[in-house]
């Protein structure tokens, strides 16, 4: 699976080593994930997976709606004052606004430009001053904890220029954390990954399923924008439906109406089984990036235009 923003430890859902085609078959020709999405604690850790009768997965399968109740604050640690309420319900609810609602995008960056400011005064208040280069998941956990995910999109894509190279990459890392814990793969602090509950009981193509919908919840502005939401919610649905029909199964239909996200299918569709082709050249993060990618070559002309067309469905322009 290609991923994107993998600029600090604990931002990508899975590494560039891992990243061995481009259907979500991450640990080789079986197409089983065997390593969890790097924690900001722990980025090596592997975690093996569980192999289940289908009845045990229908017994313990996700359901999005008691998500909460599995508790992903415990995950995201801050200090007494501090709350990750609003990233951790961006894991069973990622298009909840709690922070951003009612607000145009310019003003969610200027409140959560506020609030970070707020935050680093007061972890200096508490003898916790905030340094980058040396901050724990604590420390990072109580700096943009009050941010929902559509105010963390905004500190990654930068919105208004308001941001630094460290915000960005830091409000990436909790973005990737929302998608992790969402599809049943722990990310957080290793003290706390005993209390961490795989709802799919190590079932790939149930995490890949997980994910599109994970994706499909997410703010306009991040699926008008953001490459990387493009290229993991094609990748995930292109290797949800492999895995399903591998093992027998029609999958369900998770057909979008996504631009860009349709762009990217036909050119993985296009690249399935010719390796040379599939095989990604570093990680994507942005528009050239793709455009860079062997497998996208034939498809490089229309992306202007597919991107522009994307921008326009989801933005409003009133």
């Amino acid at each position: 699976m290609i991923t994107a923003q993998g600029t600090v430890p604990g931002s990508e859902l899975y590494s560039a080593k891992a990243q061995k085609s481009l259907t979500g078959q991450v640990a080789g020709e079986s197409g089983v994930i065997d390593k969890k999405p790097p924690s900001s604690d722990d980025p090596d850790k592997e975690k093996s997976t569980v192999s289940i009768s289908n009845a045990a997965r229908k017994a313990v399968e996700h359901d999005p709606a008691n998500a909460s109740a599995l508790g992903y604050e415990q995950f995201m640690p801050t200090y007494d004052g501090f709350s990750a309420a609003a990233i951790a319900v961006g894991v069973s609810d990622p298009g909840a606004e709690p922070f951003s609602s009612g607000k145009t995008f310019d003003q969610v960056a200027i409140d959560a430009r506020a609030s970070l400011d707020k935050n680093y005064q007061k972890l200096d208040d508490i003898g916790k001053t905030y340094r980058a280069e040396s901050a724990n998941a604590t420390d990072r956990n109580s700096l943009v904890g009050e941010l929902d995910r559509r105010a963390l999109y905004a500190v990654v894509s930068n919105e208004g220029g308001l941001f630094t190279k460290d915000e960005q990459a830091l409000a990436q890392s909790k973005m990737s954390q929302q998608q992790g814990l969402a599809m049943g793969l722990y990310s957080g602090p290793s003290s706390e990954q005993d209390k961490f509950f795989d709802p799919f009981l190590g079932d790939t193509a149930q995490k890949f399923k997980a994910g599109i919908q994970f994706f499909d919840q997410v703010s306009n502005e991040e699926k008008a924008n953001s490459i990387d939401f493009a290229i993991q919610r094609a990748s995930l649905q292109q290797g949800y439906e492999g895995m399903t029909r591998d093992r027998g199964e029609t999958p369900e239909d998770f057909s979008t109406d996504h631009p860009l996200v349709n762009l990217i299918l036909l050119a993985l569709d296009s690249a399935n089984g010719n390796l040379e082709n599939q095989s990604p050249v570093g990680i994507v993060s942005d528009a050239e990036d793709l455009r860079n990618q062997p497998w996208f070559a034939n498809y490089t002309d229309r992306l202007d235009n597919v991107m522009s067309e994307t921008r326009d469905k989801y933005l409003d322009k009133s």
